[in-house]
């Protein structure tokens, strides 16, 4: 794919160094310029949590400079809807930015992309990001998460010359600094970050910079004529000010005369929008189906229901576990006849209508109570239609997490899981959209990561070049590539994966069982690598499963998903004020061991005493005998943490494609009996089952069924 990009622009370094990475790829033109302003021309600064605007009438300059349009637009509306999450919002700057945007995608037909010079802040990012995914448009942002003295090298050392147009920090005045180019004064900033904790590339906005020259400038150079201070703030230990520039000129290149220059295009209100209601309706629009209920278990934990007028069965299996304010559900399609964009639409109206239950028809936020999704296909080329109805039902803003793989073969064409936090706790959701060096964007209606309920669910991990999205070439760079994206990912969220995994699965490709490379193996090295050189934050051991699978996205040979402790964790209190805790290893109590059972049965924990426990079992012949071995496993592992069968919360089993279907139900049927024995009640957990072609605890994958256990504390 070809991006053809707008360049956002203040006419500040950071722009102009992202328009530069992206113009430097093989991939990427940057065929114009967006620019919004105050609406009058005597204000330097505006009051924005957005937009840079000292020096914004130098901007006229840059078609001259550059050769190519600049679109721009006065600012109309102000800083309104400020949560890190956007709300659309008419009297806000950033519908500016849409109007804006729409404009020059009307006039370039080409243009595609948009690129902009966010490196830390979130609230830029996901402000254009939003934008971008509403006008069909991908969000470049080639400084993202860039170290700020890598940005300030590469400005100096790209030959960018960048002036001071403001300062407000300590170390930096007005009347010394103001009009300096940035490489006079990059020794400087990086001092005064050592002395004061400043950014030394103006992050924390402790200047401001306008570009007077670079290698993008094709037909000049900018020369300001006629400037002046202007001190907004006299303060002893960091004042402040701004350069005001009255007059410039653009001085002509060698050569320029062979490239045409670029138009300075107002645009004003009233532009149409590009698609109309009933376009609009249509792309969104979502069939309704009858469904008939034919099968119910005992514990109503489960139903089967007939969709009217389809050859299609929906299984939808759901468990609550009070306490940890958890919901979980399942729902599988299965059918030889229905194609598979049918069976999302089935499966997700399904979906909606058990969150409405739960949460109330009215409920605007019930969606996005989702912290992980599972999506299991039959056959991975059928992805792209199904990641388009899930597009129609997730929320844009702050959706969960996901994992996709393809399960063995079972008659089972689509196959849905997800975790829903029911609490009013706080929730993070990581969500980049925007392509970069950091990790692989999530260009849809999934996050990188969701931190809720004392867990950090992160999205499952293919070996992707991040600046391109395409793979790594070979199957040990991906599983490298892959296990790096876990790595960045989770420190970004807040839980390394170093210090605070508690679990990690590991999906292969049965496709490349033929090659020399086992992706499992180099996966499972890197994580011993990094679990070994880090400095771990707890005791425990993370626990591990290896799955070999049908297919991955994008054909990858590895797909990593790591969970996370978050906070102090399930049924953790913020006040907790054990005297065997303390401020720096508030998980002492945690403890991670291994249990052989017998030669057929192997498991393994995570738990805090009477919080929380995880948990891995594998077994090597699922017979009676074997299922009865790992209900023992499970029970010694609950009674070792302080728990019990009724704090059970959700249960996956991966089974080999050749052991009986009926091992979930089994298990499920002994770990109900044992519930209602100990508890005398229904067991609030559901077992998923999901055919592989191979799975185990460790990277050899001997095993014929490993079961995930996770249970939390019921709490009176």
């Amino acid at each position: 794919m070809v991006y053809y990009a707008c360049a956002l622009t203040s006419g500040g370094k950071d722009g102009t160094l992202a328009a530069m990475l992206a113009q430097s790829r093989e991939d990427t033109e940057v065929v114009c310029y967006a620019n919004v302003c105050p609406s009058a021309d005597a204000v330097d600064e505006l009051d924005s949590h957005c937009f840079q605007t000292v020096g914004h009438r130098c901007v006229d300059a840059l078609g001259a400079l550059t050769g190519k349009n600049v679109f721009r637009r006065r600012l109309r509306g102000s800083s309104v809807s400020t949560s890190m999450a956007y709300e659309a919002n008419d009297a806000d700057e950033v519908e500016d930015l849409r109007a804006l945007l729409r404009a020059a995608r009307r006039r370039e037909p080409r243009l595609n992309a948009v690129c902009s010079g966010a490196i830390l802040s979130d609230y830029q990012r996901l402000r254009v990001e939003h934008v971008c995914a509403e006008l069909g448009l991908t969000s470049l942002a080639p400084l993202w998460r860039m170290p700020q003295r890598e940005v300030l090298e590469r400005v100096v050392s790209s030959g960018i010359d960048a002036r001071l147009v403001k300062v407000a920090a300590m170390g930096l005045s007005p009347e010394a600094h103001l009009g300096k180019s940035i490489a006079d004064v990059s020794e400087t900033l990086i001092r005064v970050e050592e002395l004061y904790g400043s950014h030394c590339a103006g992050e924390g906005g402790e200047f401001e910079t306008l570009v007077v020259d670079c290698p993008l400038y094709a037909r000049g150079r900018l020369a300001l004529t006629k400037t002046r201070v202007e001190k907004t703030s006299s303060d002893a230990f960091a004042p402040s000010g701004h350069l005001v520039v009255d007059e410039f000129e653009v001085v002509l290149k060698p050569g320029a005369e062979g490239v045409a220059p670029g138009r300075v295009i107002w645009v004003e209100d009233g532009e149409e929008s590009d698609m109309s209601a009933d376009e609009a309706a249509t792309a969104t629009a979502r069939p309704t189906f009858t469904f008939t209920e034919i099968e119910s278990d005992n514990s109503g934990s489960a139903s089967v229901v007939r969709v009217d007028d389809l050859d299609v069965l929906v299984t939808f299996k759901f468990a609550v576990n009070a306490s940890a304010r958890m919901y979980s559900m399942s729902f599988s399609a299965v059918t030889s006849t229905v194609d598979h964009a049918t069976c999302a639409e089935v499966i997700f109206q399904r979906m909606g209508s058990a969150l409405e239950s739960e949460f109330g028809a009215s409920s605007r936020d019930a969606w996005n109570r989702i912290a992980m999704t599972s999506v299991v296909l039959d056959d991975m080329s059928q992805f792209a239609k199904v990641n388009a109805v899930y597009a129609k039902y997730m929320p844009s803003s702050e959706p969960s997490a996901r994992a996709c793989v393809t399960s063995a073969p079972s008659g089972t064409r689509v196959y849905v899981d997800c975790v829903v936090d029911t609490s009013d706790a706080p929730r993070r959701s990581l969500h980049v959209q925007s392509i970069s060096s950091w990790a692989p964007a999530c260009i849809g209606p999934y996050g990188q990561a969701v931190s809720v309920g004392g867990l950090t669910y992160v999205a499952g991990q293919i070996g992707m070049e991040p600046s391109t999205l395409e793979l790594a070439a070979g199957i040990e760079a991906q599983s490298l590539r892959a296990a790096q994206h876990a790595v960045s990912v989770s420190l970004i969220a807040g839980a390394p994966l170093d210090a605070r995994a508690i679990s990690v699965t590991v999906y292969s490709n049965v496709k490349d069982i033929e090659e020399k490379t086992n992706a499992l193996i180099v996966a499972r090295d890197a994580l011993d690598a990094l679990f070994s050189s880090s400095v771990r934050a707890f005791s425990w051991k993370p626990l591990r499963v290896y799955i070999r699978a049908g297919d991955l996205p994008k054909r990858a040979s590895c797909e990593i998903l790591p969970v996370m402790i978050d906070g102090n964790g399930p049924g953790g209190d913020t006040d907790d004020d054990d005297d065997d805790d303390d401020a720096c290893n508030v998980f002492s109590h945690t403890r991670g061991g291994e249990r052989q059972s017998s030669d057929a049965t192997e498991s393994a924990s995570v738990y805090r005493a009477s919080k929380f426990m995880r948990c891995v079992v594998a077994a090597r012949t699922p017979d009676d005998g074997g299922i009865a071995e790992m209900f023992e496993n499970v029970i010694h592992r609950l009674d070792e943490a302080g728990l019990t069968v009724r704090d059970l919360a959700h249960c996956r089993m991966y089974r080999v494609a050749k052991t009986s279907a009926r091992a979930p139900e089994k298990l499920f049927n002994a770990l109900l009996s044992a519930a209602r024995e100990s508890a005398g009640i229904d067991a609030p957990f559901l077992i998923d089952s999901i055919p592989v072609h191979a799975c185990g605890l460790d990277a050899d994958v001997t095993a014929d069924v490993v079961l995930e256990a996770y249970a939390v504390a019921q709490r009176v």
